[in-house]
């Protein structure tokens, strides 16, 4: 008889942790401050990356200035956004002025020391084939 009062007691002390789940309802997950930091941070990277993806293509003529001015466009509110998101929503007087300032220091790096095209950072050029 005590045997079957203790199986009993576990069984339903095992029911009830296998169905609390199911009461405390569905589990939403606030993603950090964090999180959504590196977010913009990823977005702005990407935006940026791909302005001077464009300027190339443009310069080596595998791209026409319709195309560039309407990439160019998205790309730019593209960071802008991602300044923004960064500032906290806020905005700032100067985003304009960063954005330009991380684009010349993107362009700068991945600019050929020797000739002045743009490459890959890390690799040869394809211009003069300097060393990364």
């Amino acid at each position: 008889m005590i045997e079957a009062a203790i199986v009993s007691l576990a069984a339903l002390a095992m029911f009830a942790y296998v169905l609390s789940p199911l009461r405390s309802g569905p589990r939403r997950d606030i993603p950090s401050t964090s999180m959504r930091a590196e977010d913009a941070e990823e977005k702005k990277r990407a935006a940026l990356t791909a302005l001077i993806d464009i300027e190339e293509e443009r310069s080596i003529g595998k791209m026409s200035e319709a195309d560039f001015d309407s990439l160019r466009a998205e790309y730019e509110a593209e960071a802008l956004e991602a300044l923004i998101e960064l500032d906290g929503l806020g905005g700032a007087p100067d985003v304009d002025q960063e954005l330009e300032t991380e684009i010349s220091a993107l362009k700068t790096k991945m600019t050929c020391p020797s000739c002045g095209s743009l490459r890959q950072p890390g690799k040869a050029c394809a211009q003069c084939g300097a060393p990364g």
